[in-house]
């Protein structure tokens, strides 16, 4: 398969790149990691002029329209960068959920707030000691006054802190592992009833343990179709899942470049490192599966872009192999670097823990290779 960018994609990439490069040093990123909020608000409205919060949206809501290549296109940068602004979180998750499935005021409420950089969103769907798919949800919403009332917890909510609104999975019927029953609510963050608790991630952001008491929500907040909200979860999570992935891949080509800049610099027996065959060999190893990861992630956006019947299954093969490549590259770029590798003041670290993140979300290895193996078994 040949991809041929776009002028307009090109541009993209290359703005990015050359923005993140000039304005989004590790020094400056490491700052906004102790300033405690998990993000820069002055880098959020950047974001936001230069047009990325409004990149996927459609043209009604002061989008783009962009598909899945651009979305890759931009992660791929992000990761590069080691930006830590929710752009995934806030963007993907939240916003396209609620363009996929919420009313047309919802819509209105929140898409054009999100673009322009002044609505954060976060995406409520795990829960305490749940590893499966988002089937597994427990939190349940029973018929109220005029809508619905949600109780229940919600784990590791991503960019919960800063959310103006929460994207949250409920029952509203069926058990939790069935994939009937489950619904979608656009909730306020402030509602009352929802008690957070906030705390910062290994990679430098931040998220939270949420607890939903007796919310009340009215009817007009179910985002899709009660009891069916699975489908609309899955499309969504997809195109999110790819720019997770290309982030990876992002993260993977910055660690790389520096770990063959080190080898060339550090010397032993009077010559750099760089020169040992063994090492060579081994950085060979590390850019293969870093060409091989990118090839799928190319791959899967096109298939995503076409519509494709095994769209979702490439999804979770690249999720999978980004899990294995991740931790390959990552591992021997720290072995390569030596215990300066895993300290705070070198950026190798950060990668490493922002890779060993990604390999988590949204289910690890093991389990997007028994989705794939589910994907394409149904498929054929």
């Amino acid at each position: 398969m040949h991809i041929e960018y776009s002028d307009e994609q090109i541009m993209l990439r290359d703005s990015a790149d050359r923005y993140l490069r000039d304005n989004y040093g590790f020094d400056q990123r490491q700052a906004v990691v102790k300033g405690g909020e998990g993000f820069s608000r002055e880098q959020w409205r950047m974001f936001a002029e230069l047009g990325w919060l409004a990149m996927p949206f459609a043209e009604d809501y002061g989008g783009f329209g962009a598909g899945a290549i651009e979305t890759m296109l931009l992660g791929e940068m992000l990761g590069r960068h080691l930006v830590l602004e929710p752009w995934i979180e806030t963007v993907l998750l939240a916003g396209g959920l609620i363009e996929a499935g919420a009313t047309p005021a919802l819509k209105a409420q929140y898409l054009t707030g999100i673009a322009a950089g002044e609505i954060q969103g976060a995406f409520a769907h795990g829960e305490p000691g749940c590893t499966g798919g988002f089937a597994q949800a427990a939190t349940v919403a029973v018929p109220g006054t005029g809508g619905f009332e949600i109780s229940g917890r919600k784990g590791v909510v991503l960019n919960g802190p800063a959310a103006d609104v929460l994207l949250v999975t409920a029952r509203t019927g069926g058990e939790p592992g069935s994939p009937e029953g489950l619904s979608l609510f656009a909730v306020p963050a402030g509602t009352p009833g929802i008690r957070r608790r906030d705390y910062p991630t290994y990679d430098g952001r931040h998220a939270s343990e949420i607890t939903f008491d007796r919310v009340a929500v009215p009817a007009e907040a179910l985002v899709g179709e009660a009891g069916n909200a699975l489908p609309l979860i899955d499309a969504v999570v997809d195109r999110a899942l790819l720019a997770l992935c290309a982030e990876a891949v992002g993260a993977m080509d910055a660690l790389l470049s520096a770990t063959v800049d080190y080898t060339r610099q550090r010397k032993q027996f009077g010559q750099p490192i760089a020169r040992f065959q063994v090492l060579r060999h081994r950085m060979a190893d590390m850019f293969i599966q870093g060409e091989l990861t990118r090839s799928l992630l190319m791959a899967t956006a096109w298939k995503l872009d076409q519509g494709a019947d095994d769209a979702s299954a490439l999804v979770t093969a690249l999720k999978a192999r980004v899990g294995r490549a991740g931790r390959f590259i990552g591992q021997n770029a720290i072995q390569l670097h030596g215990g300066i590798g895993m300290t705070d003041e070198l950026s190798v670290g950060h990668y490493f823990k922002r890779l060993t993140a990604i390999e988590n979300l949204f289910g690890a290895r093991d389990y997007h290779l028994a989705r794939y193996h589910r994907l394409t078994h149904t498929h054929n």
